[in-house]
């Protein structure tokens, strides 16, 4: 056994001190802003229940990518077919936006597509009232919730169900049960976004991870936060996720509706990076409106002439 001189002994200490010093020091500011951001999340998702968005989502693609044909609203001969597209590159759908609750899962986002390409779909008022109003088991509405947004999902562009593309995904990571997945640094602060506003950065190490590729594939998250330091409001979200034969980021803007006295998403930029393409895509919201049940379970709408605060 060759025994280390006392002088090699020394440098090796001195080498895992310097190597430790170089290691940041936990930001104590970081566990408060986190639990403040994963209040407001919490209350967010409850304010934004209930209340509907109109989305404007464009689609755009480097290829021509596979399409579906578009059965549209007809006239006096009823359903119309469109012509069949076997490809595209562009691609524009029209949907109603909000956030469900279903049993045992706290929120979740649906998409229900009224418009693609200038063609519509269906009369939209009708359907949210048969979905949510009409006396169904909570089973079934739930299975009917989620064949719609499998439906509306055929419409993406390449016409695949892409699970990331809602502009308030990001924010599950602050939720208690998702915190844990992942690995929480401070960032810098943003001007740009707010005097308040700082970056906080976030890596997933846990497994298995929260989005699941196929078949099972674990595709661990990272990407940022943007925090108001004094209330925890998030500002701007994203998320990225880099495995083999994908790369996807996903990054919303969140403003306040004043009308409805709450904080709604603005907009939400996406960029796919796949094995023979690239698609990338922008959605706008607006029209946003509350929904309530009478006891009557009829659906009311707000007051004609209320219009929402344009985006900032």
């Amino acid at each position: 056994m060759r025994v280390l001189g006392w002088t090699a002994v020394c440098c090796l200490a001195a080498l895992a001190t310097a190597a430790a010093a170089q290691q940041p020091l936990p930001d104590p500011t970081l566990e408060p802003l986190l639990a403040k951001a994963t209040w407001y999340v919490l209350e967010f998702v409850d304010k934004l229940s209930n209340v509907v968005a109109e989305e404007h989502y464009v689609q755009d693609s480097n290829v021509m990518l596979a399409t579906i044909a578009i059965p549209g609203l007809g006239g006096r001969g009823g359903p119309a077919m469109s012509g069949p597209r076997g490809s595209a590159k562009h691609r524009e759908l029209k949907a109603d936006f909000l956030i469900v609750t279903t049993p045992g899962v706290s929120w979740q986002p649906f998409r229900d597509v009224f418009e693609v390409d200038h063609i519509p779909m269906r009369d939209r008022e009708e359907r949210l009232a048969k979905l949510f109003l009409n006396k169904r088991t909570d089973a079934e509405a739930q299975q009917r919730a989620q064949a719609i947004a499998d439906e509306s999902a055929r419409y993406n562009l390449g016409a695949v169900r892409r699970t990331i593309n809602n502009p308030v995904f990001a924010l599950i990571f602050l939720q208690p049960d998702a915190r844990e997945h992942f690995r929480f640094t401070m960032g810098k602060p943003d001007r740009r976004m707010g005097d308040n506003i700082r970056v906080v950065e976030y890596v997933e190490d846990m497994r298995p991870t929260l989005i699941v590729g196929l078949p099972g594939q674990d595709m661990p998250a990272y990407g940022r936060f943007w925090i108001d330091v004094d209330t925890g409001r998030v500002v701007k979200s994203e998320v990225r996720v880099d495995q083999k034969g994908i790369k996807a980021n996903l990054t919303t803007v969140f403003r306040a509706d004043e009308r409805l006295g709450i904080d709604v998403p603005a907009e939400m930029h996406e960029d796919y990076d796949l094995d023979n393409s690239r698609v990338t895509g922008t959605a706008t919201y607006s029209r946003f409106r509350r929904f309530e049940v009478s006891a009557t379970e009829e659906l009311a709408q707000p007051p004609q002439g209320a219009t929402p605060a344009p985006p900032q």
